[in-house]
């Protein structure tokens, strides 16, 4: 416990004026005035007290002890919480460490789980991806069978043609054809110089028997003058005009009428479709702004522009083709969006400020070329 030596900073060698200068100075800190404590400051008086009368080492604080069965009662509950708080303890613990295994379990169960989604997700990939590798093929055949009907020239393969031996003298006499061969020409140019000298050295009598020889008159022909036997019954029937059921009406050709497209009220897909006013399929894809992308069987790619956006200068790849209701109709034989692989190779395409998705182009181009196929 501590002493009044201690309440002062003081010991039994401290002077009496020393003790009293420190006494001043606590004084002075803990007075009640001067927003100090009074216990503090009575604990102050009393050790100058005491340590003036000799006795600065006792102790300035006694603690007194009092038997009383209350707090003895009080002793033995919170002796009893202690032991109720160290099971609880222990089975916190216990449960934490249950805890923390379910959850090792079930972590272990969720990704064995979630590995059947992802392999199920692998598989509609690579679903989607032969889809689109068959699309490609079906066109490659096509495109092969287009190339496979024009005339090619012979020799253009030479790669399966036997070799064919020249002799030396046809070898020499083909790389000599493209040579320029000076006495050859000139001879050439002699004969007619030689030619025309003779003439003027001849005169003008043999130029004007030439003339004469070209331009000799043709023979008139003989006029031979032939008596027709005519019926007048023949010639009356011939000058009556004819009746209306006689003559034939022979009406034009109709116009082969323009493929229109079907109105779509899903955007962002591709559809697979038939023209409205033929049974030739195709597919379509609509924007949010109410433009198309159409292929077909008959040819490539085309922007149908809807003519209620602001028009602005368009990309260079467009080449206008018609007119259709609200639509101008632009083929894109090349650039973007002109190809399948364009489309494959890409979730979404921006033609003409406007965004095409690629949702269902798989899909609905391999359903188009096996059309396509069966028909053609």
């Amino acid at each position: 416990m501590a002493s009044f030596h201690d309440i002062l900073g003081t010991d039994k060698n401290t002077s009496s004026d020393e003790v009293k200068r420190r006494y001043k100075l606590l004084s002075t800190r803990f007075h009640p005035d001067k927003g100090g404590s009074k216990v503090i400051m009575q604990l102050i008086s009393q050790a100058y007290d005491q340590v003036g009368k000799g006795k600065g080492h006792e102790e300035a604080v006694h603690t007194l002890y009092i038997k009383d069965p209350a707090i003895d009662n009080y002793v033995g509950k919170i002796l009893q919480l202690e032991r109720d708080y160290k099971q609880l303890k222990e089975s916190n613990d216990a449960l934490k460490r249950k805890l923390k295994q379910a959850h090792q379990e079930n972590k272990q169960k969720y990704s064995a789980d979630a590995r059947q989604p992802n392999a199920g997700n692998e598989e509609k990939k690579l679903r989607a991806k032969n889809d689109r590798l068959k699309a490609q093929l079906a066109e490659a055949r096509r495109e092969l069978r287009e190339k496979s009907r024009d005339v090619k020239p012979f020799g253009a393969d030479s790669g399966n043609q036997p070799g064919v031996v020249l002799s030396q003298k046809v070898s020499a006499q083909i790389k000599s054809l493209g040579r320029f061969n000076a006495r050859r020409i000139a001879v050439f140019m002699i004969f007619p110089v030689i030619f025309l000298t003779l003439m003027l050295m001849l005169g003008k009598e043999p130029w004007l028997a030439l003339y004469a020889m070209i331009n000799e008159p043709a023979d008139k022909p003989k006029t031979v003058v032939t008596v027709l036997d005519i019926n007048p019954d023949d010639l009356v029937s011939q000058q009556r005009p004819q009746k209306a059921s006689e003559l034939e009406t022979v009406a034009p050709a109709k116009p082969k009428p323009a493929a229109r497209i079907k109105m779509e009220q899903i955007a962002g897909s591709w559809q697979y479709r038939y023209f409205e006013n033929t049974q030739r399929p195709y597919v379509s894809v609509r924007s949010e702004k109410g433009s198309y992308i159409v292929k077909s069987c008959e040819g490539g790619f085309k922007y149908y522009r809807n003519d209620n956006l602001r028009s602005h200068r368009l990309p260079a790849n467009m080449i206008f083709e018609r007119r259709d209701r609200h639509f101008t109709i632009y083929k894109l034989p090349y650039g973007n969006g002109s190809s399948v692989t364009n489309w494959s190779e890409s979730k979404s395409l921006l033609i003409n400020e406007e965004y095409f998705p690629n949702k269902g182009f798989a899909d609905s181009y391999y359903q188009l070329t096996n059309a396509c196929l069966s028909t053609s």
